[in-house]
């Protein structure tokens, strides 16, 4: 299949006037498939026991990496204080103990920090470095907030933008970015907002990103889409409303909120039956030119079958159409409901290369590492004790069904 959308590549280049069709076209016909080896092994990148530089400096995110202008490789999967691997490649990086990142611990919800987890860190010259921010407001720690007193009953979020000056050494909160259209409400029983950032990738001079929603009032739950042209203005992301990315993300404490409709400034999530989970990464294949979501979720790949825990991915030429969902791995999650006994199990899915030409590692030739977190379980709950793994994993265009 390589050697077709090499030949329709090198054909739309002779033919400029239809080379946006034929190439689109043939991406149409294609679809990606993500395979780990049936052998492959963890292989440790960060030991917990040996490596960590205090009790709750976790992998607890997914993995991200990004190269600064004097060649030095970031990887980042860190807690709400982040701390980065750093290194001369993704292949040889070490802890750093300097703290990248903090969170305010801010009592006011419209503040939007008190705790974040940099989850899409991006540059383009290797000097600022902008991050989305999964930002969450933990009310059940303001009894007054939350009279009962339960995190997932007190949990709003929202994504947030954080500025590095320095390559990546240290970042400040730079502003909102998305979020649901509603104040936090201490008595809503469950969580709401957006999360999850995935990572950004660029594509025809615009910058994307997927978040999850969680429904409550106007917005619906599921994944999703978000683009900008400057990383620089937190205010500039869109969300999609099923046609185009006329979304502007209220900040529902904003003095002008108030005479604004809450029903037209939410996203419309991807159909459920394509990008079903979070999306925790997003990577092109370069070879032909598609990009890969990753998932982590039980599932079932057809109708009828039995549903897999695992990473799962789908595919699209333009990231607004997305494939069927296709199991990578079979693997035990943090999230299964028959995790209690599990002594070990996993989440947070990322993909990452390092071969990658791109400064933010968002493409790969094929051949790539999935990047997860490793929980080790106490009963039912994960504990603090957890490690950031990879396993080899093949990506490879084949002939849509």
């Amino acid at each position: 299949m390589r050697g077709a959308l090499l030949a329709a590549f090198l054909m739309t280049a002779a033919v400029p006037g239809h080379a946006a069709e034929l190439r689109a076209a043939e991406l149409h016909a294609a679809e990606l498939r993500a395979i780990v080896p049936p052998d492959a092994r963890p292989e440790t990148v960060f030991d917990w026991r040996t490596q960590a530089c205090e009790d709750w400096d976790v992998p607890d995110a997914p993995a991200r990496a990004w190269r600064s202008a004097d060649g030095t490789v970031h990887l980042l999967a860190a807690h709400t204080t982040a701390r980065a691997l750093t290194g001369p490649s993704l292949d040889r990086v070490a802890p750093d103990c300097r703290v990248v990142f903090d969170s305010g611990h801010q009592d006011d919800p419209a503040r939007y920090d008190d705790r974040g987890w940099l989850a899409a860190p991006y540059t383009t010259d290797g000097r600022t470095v902008y991050a989305l921010v999964h930002n969450e407001f933990h009310g059940h720690e303001r009894r007054a907030l939350c009279p009962a007193g339960d995190y997932a009953a007190c949990w709003w979020n929202s994504v947030t933008l954080a500025v590095s000056e320095d390559g990546g050494r240290r970042f400040r909160g730079a502003g909102y970015v998305a979020g649901i259209p509603y104040r936090f409400r201490g008595d809503l029983g469950r969580r709401a907002g957006l999360f999850g950032p995935s990572n950004i990738v660029a594509q025809d001079g615009w910058y994307y990103a997927t978040a999850f929603a969680e429904e409550t009032g106007a917005q619906k739950r599921g994944v999703c889409l978000m683009r900008t042209r400057d990383l620089s203005a937190p205010g500039s992301w869109r969300g999609w409303d099923g046609r185009d990315f006329t979304v502007r993300f209220l900040d529902p404490y904003a003095a002008s909120a108030s005479s604004e409709t809450p029903a037209g400034h939410v996203c419309q999530p991807m159909p459920a039956g394509r990008l079903p989970f979070t999306v925790t990464g997003l990577v092109r294949h370069a070879p032909s030119g598609l990009t890969l979501a990753v998932m982590a979720g039980r599932h079932a790949e057809r109708p009828g079958a039995e549903p897999v825990s695992g990473v799962w991915v789908s595919s699209s030429a333009d990231l607004r159409s997305w494939s069927v969902p296709r199991l990578a791995w079979a693997a035990p999650l943090m999230t299964d409901r028959d995790r209690c006994g599990t002594a070990e199990t996993l989440y947070y899915p990322s993909i990452l290369d390092p071969d990658s030409l791109s400064r933010n590692f968002e493409d790969t030739d094929g051949d790539a590492f999935l990047y997860l977190t490793r929980l080790r379980m106490s009963g039912c709950k994960p504990t603090r004790e957890r490690d950031l793994v990879r396993v080899p994993i093949h990506i490879d265009a084949v002939a849509d069904r």
